[in-house]
């Protein structure tokens, strides 16, 4: 039988200790730490500016749960970025959808919807949760255009509620995938939060007003054999790009149709989204001190060291030799 928790929470850290008691956590200033029968893990609750607060969870659990979300507070929504090693049941108002790697993984909803996420028994999740009063979203929506409101880019018609289900951006994923790297018990480790908040924040808002509801319109099959390919190429990210017949073929669509939707799922197109990560693979194949320049373009098969050099260089402003003597 699933163990049942529920919380209540807001863009305040008033309920951090509550929070603490209930999870079997002990609070060290924005940090909840835990290991017991239930999870083991952290959380960090971050005031970030007036009206925002960043919620940072990484916890693997011991056991079936169910994590029940309410709120009597209807003035802010949230913004939730979810990496996880297995599939999460998540309820939203009674519904109940699948979050994952071959889901949905991001989500924005109204607080006055209640939540609930299923988690089986060893899965580890890290999740990003960024809460906004209503008032200041709708400052930055406008900052953007003018003629944007939190209704005609969040509300859902058939539910008459702000929930929405989509995707990481690719360049959002590679931030969170840097950001985890540090350390809890870095001095700085709050200022780089603060950092990755607003990041994801712009990245987000820009491409909800940019592509509308492209994650929803798509027949759901579609979008789940778009992020096969895209979990195919990061599985043979050492070798070279294999083509779009060759990827279009694994999913049984035509090469336009396939790329097409690459593109408008993604926001980039099937050979820049796998040079991007073929590039950050370098990256932190050279972050381990394991391997010199050589070995990392020998094994990710650039054509030349120079080559590598250059596409490094041009994403991340310096050498790659360089960058790993800073490690």
């Amino acid at each position: 039988m699933k163990t049942v928790i529920e919380h209540n929470y807001n863009t305040s850290r008033s309920w951090l200790e509550l929070f603490a008691q209930t999870m079997g956590g002990s609070v060290e200033g924005n940090f909840v730490k835990g290991d017991n029968d239930i999870y083991e893990g952290t959380q960090c609750v971050l005031p970030v500016e007036d009206g925002i607060t960043a919620i940072l969870s990484d916890k693997t659990y011991k056991q079936d749960i169910l994590v029940k979300y309410r709120n009597e507070n209807s003035n802010f929504m949230g913004l939730y970025f979810y990496l996880t090693d297995q599939d999460i049941d998540f309820v939203l108002n009674g519904n109940t959808t699948v979050v994952g790697e071959l889901n949905y993984n991001l989500s924005i909803v109204d607080s006055d919807v209640d939540m609930h996420y299923g988690f089986q028994k060893g899965t580890r999740i890290f999740a990003i949760c960024i809460l906004f009063d209503k008032d200041i979203l709708s400052k930055k929506l406008h900052q953007i255009d003018k003629k944007l409101s939190l209704n005609n880019i969040f509300l859902n018609a058939e539910k008459n509620a702000v929930i929405r289900l989509d995707r990481i951006d690719p360049e959002s994923l590679f931030l969170i995938s840097d950001f985890r790297k540090i350390g809890y018990d870095n001095a700085l480790y709050e200022i780089f939060f603060k950092g990755l908040v607003y990041q994801l924040t712009s990245n987000y808002l820009q491409h909800v007003t940019a592509h509308k509801d492209i994650s929803d319109r798509k027949k759901s099959k579609d979008l789940k054999n778009i992020l096969k390919s895209k979990k195919l190429l990061k599985n043979i990210v050492e070798e070279p790009f294999p083509g779009i017949n060759y990827l279009a073929e694994q999913v049984c669509m035509s090469p336009s149709k396939f790329k097409k939707l690459f593109t408008e799922i993604s926001g980039l197109n099937p050979g820049t989204y796998f040079y991007k990560i073929k590039l950050n693979r370098a990256k932190e194949m050279l972050e381990t001190g394991k391997y010199n320049v050589n070995e990392v373009a020998r094994q990710l098969n650039y054509s030349t060291v120079s080559y590598l050099g250059k596409r490094f260089n041009e994403r991340y402003g310096i050498c790659p030799k360089k960058y790993q003597s800073l490690f």
